[in-house]
C-alpha cells in the first residue's frame, strides 16, 4: 500500500531465517538508507594542535623579549657588553618558554569525554547488547521456556529517529512469545531473561543479535543495528 510493504512475522521469520518460526502479519514502512554523518576530529589531532599552539606562543614570547632588549641596548646601556648580556638573557627566556611548551606537549592530556556517543550511560553486556532501564519493574524475572507478554517499538538509525519499522504499541496489541526458546531474535531472548515484570528498557542490538547480514523482508537491511523500546508486561 503506497510506501509500505507487508513483512510476514517481524520477529519470527522462518522464510528469512530458518532458525525462527513464523507468526503473524505486520505492515511496516519502507525505509531509506540512513544519512552519512561527518566524523569528529581525533584526540591525537587535538593534542597535536595544542602542542603546536604552545610552541608558537613560546616562540612569539621569546622574539618579543629579544626585540625589546635589543631596542633598549645602546651606548646608555653599557655598550656592546650590555647588549650581549641582554641578548643572552633573551635567549634564556626563549629556552625556558620552549622547554615549558615541550613539557606540556609531552604530558598526557586527560581523557576526553566521548560526547558524540549517545549511549555512553548504557550498560554493555558480553554479547555486545547495550541497554538502559527507563522504568523499574517490581515483578518476577522469567525463566527460559516461559511465555511472556510484551510491548515494543523498533527503529533503525537510533531511537525516535523517524525510521520506526514496527510497534505493538501502535497496534494496541501486546506481543507474546516463549522466552529463551529461539522463537525471537537473540537480543530479545537475552534482554527479556533479565527483566522484571513491569520493567521497561531501551536496548541497542548489533546485527549479530538481530537479523545478521541478511536483514529481513526488505525492511531491515543486512548488517543493521536495531533500537528497541521494550516492556515486560506479564509472565503467562
Amino acid at each position: 500500500r503506497g510506501s509500505t510493504r507487508t513483512l510476514t512475522s517481524f520477529l519470527r521469520v522462518s522464510h528469512l531465517s530458518p532458525s525462527l518460526p513464523t507468526l503473524g502479519t505486520m505492515t511496516l514502512p519502507v525505509l531509506s538508507q540512513p544519512p552519512l554523518t561527518a566524523s569528529s576530529p581525533s584526540k591525537s589531532k587535538m593534542r597535536l594542535s595544542l602542542g603546536t599552539a604552545l610552541l608558537g606562543a613560546a616562540a612569539l614570547v621569546g622574539t618579543a623579549t629579544a626585540f625589546h632588549m635589543t631596542m633598549n641596548a645602546g651606548p646608555s646601556s653599557g655598550g656592546r657588553r650590555s647588549f650581549l648580556q641582554k641578548s643572552a638573557a633573551s635567549a634564556a627566556s626563549v629556552a625556558v618558554a620552549s622547554t615549558a611548551a615541550v613539557t606540556a606537549l609531552s604530558t598526557p592530556l586527560p581523557a576526553l569525554a566521548d560526547s558524540d556517543d549517545p549511549y555512553a550511560d548504557y550498560v554493555t553486556t558480553e554479547s555486545g547488547m547495550k541497554y538502559k532501564i527507563t522504568k523499574e519493574g517490581t515483578g518476577a524475572v522469567p525463566t527460559s521456556g516461559q511465555n511472556v507478554k510484551a510491548h515494543y517499538t523498533g527503529w533503525l538509525d537510533g531511537f525516535d529517529s523517524g525510521k520506526k519499522f514496527d510497534s505493538s504499541r501502535d497496534r494496541g496489541r501486546p506481543f507474546s512469545f516463549r522466552v529463551g526458546a529461539g522463537q525471537v531474535i537473540r537480543g530479545w531472548d537475552e534482554a527479556f531473561l533479565s527483566m522484571k515484570v513491569g520493567e521497561r528498557r531501551n536496548i541497542v542490538l548489533p546485527a549479530r543479535l538481530a537479523y545478521g547480514d541478511r536483514g529481513a523482508g526488505g525492511i531491515i537491511p543486512g548488517g543493521a543495528t536495531l533500537y528497541f523500546d521494550v516492556e515486560l508486561l506479564a509472565i503467562q
